[in-house]
């Protein structure tokens, strides 16, 4: 998948000589212990930036349109994981591939030509990420159909299902979507989709990471074995 949508930690190159020859001195057990409460020091940094819709840089979130404003990033947040563990390397990011496209879209922004046939094939959603019961009884007013499962035409499918195969992201698209569609006349088969830049996935600069490499490391050095 193009684009980042994990943060991923190797301590090689982000200690000083006297730093790294203490971590090397550890055993395989405790390299992979300061890793794992690195990281998820780092998914608490990030969840926090979603509670303030900041940016890494500090910059806030670009603005969204009507309610629930937080509810994408926040779901994202709290299903975010280390998904990658050893004594060197640390991922923290999505088990969910789905998940993991939605965060990428958020983290890196995007600007994408979807086609009607592109938008029809969804997969079931994540725990979480789900369409808000307010975009699906939109979805419903707006004339959203799916063909269903033993079904044999286009049929308006309930909330339920919408909250089930739908998720937040692409909720917000189709409702933009068939906007469009009722306001045009044209019939598109075909649309641009933008989303900007909400970067909230990481340590602030490399430095921070640095600095919380040493800071667990001292307390692994001073700590009982």
């Amino acid at each position: 998948m193009a684009g980042r949508s994990t943060f991923e930690l190797d301590v090689r190159g982000q200690l000083g000589v006297r730093e790294q020859l203490a971590l090397l001195s550890l055993p395989p057990k405790l390299r992979r212990r300061l890793l794992n409460q690195v990281t998820k020091r780092v998914r608490t940094m990030s969840r926090k930036r979603v509670r303030d819709q900041q940016n890494l840089d500090g910059s806030p979130f670009a603005p969204r349109k009507g309610d629930g404003k937080k509810k994408m990033e926040a779901g994202l947040a709290k299903l975010m994981v280390v998904t990658r563990l050893s004594a060197d390397e640390a991922e923290l990011g999505w088990k969910n591939a789905l998940t993991r496209w939605v965060a990428t879209q958020q983290h890196n922004g995007v600007s994408e030509r979807r086609t009607a046939a592109q938008m029809r094939r969804w997969n079931k959603t994540a725990p979480g990420l789900a369409a808000t019961e307010k975009q699906a009884k939109r979805l419903r007013r707006l004339g959203f159909r799916v063909r269903q499962a033993g079904k044999k035409t286009l049929s308006r499918p309930s909330v339920a299902w919408i909250q089930e195969h739908v998720n937040y992201a692409q909720a917000g698209l189709l409702i933009r979507i068939l906007d469009d569609e009722r306001n045009e006349s044209s019939g598109a088969q075909s649309w641009e989709i933008t989303l900007p830049k909400r970067q909230f996935i990481g340590a602030n600069t490399q430095r921070d990471t640095s600095l919380l490499i040493n800071q667990v490391l001292q307390q692994i050095l001073t700590s009982p074995r």
